[in-house]
């Protein structure tokens, strides 16, 4: 079972974005726990906070000394490692992605296709994936095609 709580600053903004906004949230969500193996049977719970520009600034400069927008922040529960033995709890908390809207509707794609890919990204980062080196960019980044073709 997946529970994927949505918190959202400005329901209007984020509305005309994506118009059944919580129904994508949750299936590309969805989408991406269903390609990792280890979640299935388990108890999957995240939240997702829709925001904008002054919120999200303000997270990255508490969280990663950076005063600065950004797309996507991911606030991941458990360590990398967590993901990389054999899971026994059935009960996970993933942990937390905040999107700024700001940010997202100023880039090139359309809004949508680029929530998703970057919503997709976060999630990545949730469970462990970075892209501190060229491969593990590599990884990464073959995984979040694969869920986006999904």
């Amino acid at each position: 079972m997946y529970k994927i709580n949505i918190l959202i600053d400005d329901k209007t903004k984020w509305k005309k974005g994506v118009p059944n906004l919580e129904k994508f949230i949750k299936r590309t969500i969805k989408n991406s726990l269903n390609s990792i193996n280890i979640f299935k049977f388990k108890n999957i719970e995240l939240t997702v906070l829709l925001t904008n520009t002054k919120k999200i600034k303000k997270l990255n400069l508490k969280y990663r000394k950076k005063n600065r927008d950004t797309d996507i922040l991911s606030f991941p529960w458990e360590d990398k490692k967590f993901y990389k033995r054999k899971i026994n709890k059935k009960n996970i908390y993933l942990g937390d992605l905040a999107l700024s809207y700001d940010y997202i509707r100023k880039q090139e794609e359309k809004f949508e296709v680029y929530l998703k890919k970057i919503m997709i990204h976060g999630f990545l980062h949730l469970v462990g994936y970075d892209h501190d080196n060229r491969k593990n960019f590599l990884k990464m980044e073959e995984k979040q095609k694969k869920i986006l073709s999904l």
